[in-house]
């Protein structure tokens, strides 16, 4: 028992590390045309995905993001642009004035962990940006009452 266990483990070991690997190919998705320079999560890449769509359909010069966009992503408008936050994992190339320069707020920090707040506008410019590792989505949180 104690054999077949180990194998079981070792089995989904290899293929959790082999499906990490597998997906940090610099592109949202193979049929998406945002590119970025660090791991995204995976909800942050759904996001990305459902972002680029939606853009591609409007073809106004002001983008406004559709209620299911900003309800299932939890949008909010800040100084009126719609943003999105999340947090971001930093190294040592890390340049705050680069965010700034592109509008975007910063938050509170922990080591390297920083939580930002982003312009829908300034995406695709925060993507390619050096000195960030990682960056995942904020997600809408709901109370449940018993």
């Amino acid at each position: 028992m104690k054999y077949i266990s180990l194998i079981i483990l070792a089995v989904v070991i290899l293929s959790c590390s082999t499906t990490k690997k597998s997906t940090k190919n610099n592109k949202a998705d193979n049929s998406s045309s945002i590119e970025y320079k660090f791991d995204l999560s995976l909800q942050t890449k759904l996001f990305l995905q459902e972002f680029e769509n939606e853009k591609l359909e409007k073809s106004t010069d002001s983008f406004v993001p559709s209620q299911n966009l900003i309800d299932k992503y939890n949008i909010k408008i800040v100084e009126d642009l719609h943003t999105i936050s999340g947090f971001i994992k930093v190294n040592s190339d890390y340049n705050e004035e680069e965010l700034n320069r592109i509008n975007i707020k910063t938050g509170s920090q922990s080591n390297n962990i920083i939580t930002v707040i982003i312009p829908m506008g300034s995406i695709d410019k925060f993507l390619i940006l050096n000195g960030v590792e990682y960056f995942e989505i904020g997600q809408k949180v709901e109370l449940k009452n018993n």
